[in-house]
Order: C-alpha cells, then sequence, then structure tokens
C-alpha cells in the first residue's frame, strides 16, 4: 500500500522571468512520486512534478487554489498507481474437428 504524498512545505517565490504578476510555488513533498504518478500529476497541465517537488504558477490569490487542486491530483495519482494494469484479452479461438 503506497502513502499519498503530503505536502511538507511551499516556497512562493517572485520572480521576474514570470510574467504578468505570476509567482513561481515550489512544493516539496514527504516523498518522492514515482514516475507514473508524476505524469499523471503533469496530466492537468497546471503542475510540474519531478523527484518529491512539484512545481506551479499562478496568481498569489490563486495558490490555496491550486494546492488544493495538487492534493487532489496527488491522490488521483496514487490510486491510479495502486489499480493493476487492464488485462489483454485474446480472442477466443476456434477449436477445428
Amino acid at each position: 500500500m503506497r502513502l499519498v504524498p503530503r505536502v511538507k512545505a511551499v516556497r512562493i517565490e517572485e520572480s521576474w522571468q514570470v510574467p504578468g504578476l505570476r509567482v513561481k510555488c515550489v512544493v516539496h513533498l514527504t516523498r518522492e512520486l514515482s514516475s507514473k504518478e508524476a505524469r499523471i500529476v503533469e496530466a492537468s497541465s497546471k503542475f510540474h512534478a519531478a523527484g518529491g517537488t512539484v512545481v506551479y504558477i499562478c496568481r498569489p490569490d490563486e495558490s490555496e487554489e491550486y494546492a488544493a487542486c495538487l492534493e487532489i491530483a496527488l491522490g488521483r495519482a496514487v490510486r491510479a498507481g495502486l489499480e493493476p494494469p487492464p488485462s489483454r484479452r485474446r480472442a477466443p479461438v476456434p477449436i477445428l474437428p
């Protein structure tokens, strides 16, 4: 059973490289994400995940909303990682006399 990684710390950085009154949020997690979990988190296109760090860019007043979305995405990623892969069913082979 894999535990859902929790947010350990969030660092909000103001950057001249980020246009239009946006900030860069760097989130440190309690454990590293597997490559499959990272792909699922990044599928929303809001987040960039690498190891135990997730980065996103938002307006300062949206940071809590993005943090809530990240929590949901982390839970979804872990659940998807626990599901067994779909089995491939082969077509029945006719038995010839």
